[in-house]
């Protein structure tokens, strides 16, 4: 992948740092640190909003439109954005409950649709594209049944998230976009699993990435931004 002079993160607290102790230890700028090492003009530009979600992403004068704005400048002025870093769907999961899983899920797929075909759109305005410098990830399910220590899980699990998805199929979304329009997929959920109690604070009463879980998720972006 080509590394152009913005480092480029979308999304929600985790592509925001939450759960990180410090600034300096979130996933963004961690991979921002690694990347400088082959390209030290590189800056992080970290729009990510914690409890964004699909749908809120797509408001006017929100987070979308920044970004689409931060691409056509970063190009007037000789930058070039990549990598782009995308986070999306967790809020999704977490607040299905509200619309019903069937439809959170087909909305989730739409406005992720929508908003994909927007940063392409922006991105080839400026000669570059997805396919170059486009990254998504997966979302990684902090409940599994060993990272909750003590009681009933399942009512451990409610108490924190009472109104997320019952059923599964939003990784199965993201995986499909990525597949369709080019992106490099990174797999968080998958490598996260059966991991959840060591890196997040679950066990605390919160879903987010500890210190090294912020660290492992800037090393899968590391990887697929390397990988050839």
């Amino acid at each position: 992948m080509p590394v152009g002079t913005i480092l480029l993160a979308l999304g929600d607290s985790i592509a925001a740092g939450i759960g990180a102790s410090h600034v300096s230890s979130g996933c963004m700028t961690v991979l921002r640190d690694a990347l400088q090492a082959g390209a030290p003009a590189l800056t992080l530009v970290n729009l990510a909003i914690p409890g964004e979600s699909s749908a809120s992403m797509l408001l006017p004068s929100g987070q979308l439109e920044r970004a689409e704005q931060l691409i056509a400048t970063a190009a007037h002025s000789g930058g070039r954005v990549g990598p782009l870093a995308i986070c999306i769907g967790g809020n999704d999961i977490m607040e299905a409950a509200l619309l019903g899983d069937d439809e959170a899920l087909r909305q989730f797929e739409a406005n992720l649709s929508e908003i994909l075909s927007r940063l392409e759109a922006a991105l080839r305005a400026t000669g570059s594209s997805l396919i170059e410098v486009g990254c998504i990830q997966t979302v990684y399910n902090p409940f599994e049944a060993d990272a909750v220590e003590g009681g009933n899980h399942g009512a451990e699990a409610h108490s924190m998230a009472p109104r997320r998805s019952t059923r599964g199929g939003f990784n199965r979304v993201i995986r499909n976009a990525a597949a369709a329009r080019g992106l490099r997929l990174v797999e968080v959920s998958r490598r996260f699993r059966g991991r959840c109690a060591e890196l997040t604070w679950v066990r605390s009463g919160d879903i987010h990435p500890t210190d090294g879980g912020h660290a492992l998720i800037a090393g899968f972006y590391l990887e697929a931004c390397t990988a050839e």
